[in-house]
């Protein structure tokens, strides 16, 4: 048997896995991918890590690495999945949590999406708490500050690890787009976890998203047992580097939030998922030795109070809020503002990768539009 596997291993998976690699490579060679004269506006979408790429480690990371970590990885996976079916079965995904299945479930689901990093090359995590006056100098601690139990986490969006780390970390439901349920066991999951679903090209779902994280706000304030809403306000990831426009369902309900930031630290290969898609990114992280996290947890809640919103019209507020939560973030991770989003990351992709997306430019243009029209009305 044993034999029969090494046999296999040499023969079939050696030959394809230099195969896909290969392939992988070549089309990042591509002279598009390393254009630097484009936009100031599409920066943010722009891979910048190509020539720290080692095609030595990334070979020999995906024939010896990669076997072992894909085993424990899928184990994980898997693992998590069967606790989360037992442990949910026979109740609706609109009810709250049964408290003493909560109880059951959350110590393992954690540990099983810490093992899951753990077994993609995070080793270590970092955990830091900062306080919001430390990047708020104007900042007023209310008693809200110091409760623990928020009902809204917002975070920057570097990679679809960040999900897998505020499992770990909050086990928290997610405003996340719709194609999110598509994806295998990923997507059973994430609807498992009470998750709101955006539809990006529309305009009438995106008016009831903000109205279900709105209701969903109200039921967890009210006692009842809902994981928190993680939203990622800027809606998409980059590069890292730069902190992206922020929508408005985070701060729209102007209730106090929790503030997390997520710092993955540079290395040959960036996790950050810009311009490479989410495959890729998997790819080439699971064969590089080492990925490096850091968690920077800001203490308590943010109270919006200090920033007297109730004088400004009422349009305009949630505006005031995500600016001032958009400032805090970018001096704590230490990054340039940007009002580039989703909009400017899909023309980057077609006008300058020349990527034909499965949704055309014209609908995203129109639904864009419409939005537009309405922040105006």
């Amino acid at each position: 048997m044993i034999e029969l596997l090494l046999l296999l291993y040499i023969v079939v998976y050696c030959p394809l896995i230099i195969y896909v690699y290969s392939t992988l490579l070549k089309k990042y060679e591509d002279p598009k991918y390393h254009r630097t004269d484009i936009p100031d506006r599409f920066q943010p979408f722009r891979r910048r890590d190509y020539k720290n790429w080692n095609k030595l480690e990334i070979y020999f990371g995906a024939i010896v690495l990669l076997p072992l970590r894909l085993i424990f990885v899928l184990g994980s996976l898997f693992a998590f999945a069967f606790v989360f079916f037992v442990t949910t079965k026979d109740f609706k995904l609109e009810n709250p949590w049964p408290a003493n299945r909560y109880r059951f479930l959350r110590q393992p689901l954690q540990f099983l999406a810490r093992a899951y990093l753990f077994f993609s090359g995070f080793y270590q995590i970092k955990q830091r708490i900062v306080k919001y006056s430390d990047y708020d100098e104007a900042y007023v601690q209310t008693s809200i500050n110091n409760l623990s139990q928020p009902s809204i986490i917002v975070s920057n969006h570097v990679s679809w690890y960040d999900t897998i780390t505020y499992v770990f970390k909050y086990l928290p439901s997610f405003v996340s787009k719709d194609t999110v349920k598509d994806y295998p066991v990923f997507g059973w999951i994430t609807m498992n976890l009470k998750s709101i679903f955006v539809e990006r090209e529309n305009a009438t779902n995106r008016k009831q998203v903000m109205l279900d994280i709105l209701n969903r706000v109200n039921l967890i304030n009210q006692g009842h047992l809902f994981p928190p809403v993680l939203i990622f306000p800027e809606g998409t990831t980059s590069n890292g580097n730069y902190i992206l426009s922020f929508k408005k369902g985070a701060f729209e309900p102007l209730q106090p939030i929790k503030i997390c930031c997520l710092k993955y630290s540079p290395r040959r290969f960036s996790v950050a998922m810009d311009c490479i898609g989410i495959y890729a990114t998997t790819l080439l992280s699971l064969v590089q030795w080492k990925n490096e996290l850091e968690i920077i947890e800001f203490e308590g809640l943010y109270d919006p109070a200090y920033l007297k919103l109730e004088q400004y019209p009422e349009e305009k507020r949630w505006e005031i809020y995500a600016e001032k939560v958009k400032d805090i973030m970018s001096k704590c991770l230490e990054l340039e503002k940007s009002n580039s989003g989703f909009r400017e990351e899909h023309d980057y992709e077609v006008e300058i990768l020349g990527e034909k997306k499965k949704k055309s430019t014209q609908i995203t243009k129109q639904s864009n539009q419409t939005d537009d029209k309405q922040k105006v009305e």
